[in-house]
């Protein structure tokens, strides 16, 4: 499935797989002024690939190295256009294999084939405006936003995802996402470009209550852990349904991850 959508300046292009009629879990790339900000999954790419023959791209640029996002790098790279990722992520473009990808994840974005890319430098122009790069790690080591600070953009890539995350893959480290939503936030931007929900205004204010939702998830989950609970025990305190993505993926992206990443990787 592949729909666009225009918001202001930006095109948002949403992709996923279906199945029997259902879309299992959508992503977005973002056309804004020249450049492609990622490129969707491998699973749609004969329509991402029709798709990007109406479009002038001068660029393309990452937010991170994973399979949602890089899922058609390859399809840039037969057009010559130029790739640009962290740092860190070149290593998983050239060879996916090291995503370690669970069965949940090929089924639902597919495994990208090998591409390659240039480092990122600290700013992007486009054809009439700069976006800054941001590091923003938690989500992945390599994890960027770009921020584009005459309209307030903000492509945030898988940095916000939502006010009340409650999943973590077991990779992710909760508080290294915390640091970067309140780097993100100290912008003041005024639209959020979400990999996941898309076109997302409000966006300080959507910061902002993310950030005051996870601190006071993650005083819960210490104080809980303090009594002497054990991290199953706290994930059925605090969240009693189970989400139908964390019993696909065998609870490799679930409440638990989250819950260990406070109590793991919390820094006095």
């Amino acid at each position: 499935m592949l729909k666009t959508k225009v918001f202001q300046e930006v095109l948002a292009i949403k992709m996923g797989r279906t199945i029997f009629g259902k879309l299992l879990y959508p992503v977005h790339a973002f056309y804004f002024d020249g450049v492609l900000i990622d490129t969707g999954c491998w699973h749609c790419r004969f329509e991402f690939v029709s798709f990007l023959k109406e479009l002038n791209i001068d660029k393309v640029i990452l937010t991170h190295a994973h399979e949602d996002h890089f899922g058609n790098v390859w399809a840039a790279e037969k057009w010559q256009i130029p790739v640009y990722v962290e740092e860190k992520g070149l290593p998983f473009l050239q060879e996916p294999q090291r995503l370690k990808m669970e069965l949940y994840r090929k089924i639902t974005w597919g495994e990208p084939a090998k591409a390659k890319a240039l480092p990122l430098p600290q700013l992007v122009k486009t054809r009439h405006f700069t976006l800054e790069v941001i590091k923003t790690p938690g989500h992945s080591p390599d994890h960027v936003c770009f921020y584009e600070p005459e309209n307030g953009y903000l492509f945030s890539g898988d940095l916000y995802l939502g006010e009340r995350q409650n999943l973590l893959m077991a990779t992710e480290n909760f508080w290294e996402i915390r640091n970067s939503l309140k780097k993100v936030l100290a912008l003041k931007p005024q639209i959020i470009f979400c990999g996941l929900n898309g076109y997302v205004p409000g966006a300080s204010e959507k910061l902002r209550a993310k950030l005051n939702y996870w601190d006071d998830l993650a005083g819960r989950v210490l104080d809980l852990a303090a009594r002497g609970l054990s991290l199953r025990e706290i994930d059925r305190v605090i969240f009693k349904k189970k989400h139908f993505i964390s019993i696909v993926s065998g609870g490799s992206f679930s409440s638990l991850n989250l819950i260990r990443s406070i109590i793991r990787d919390r820094q006095e």
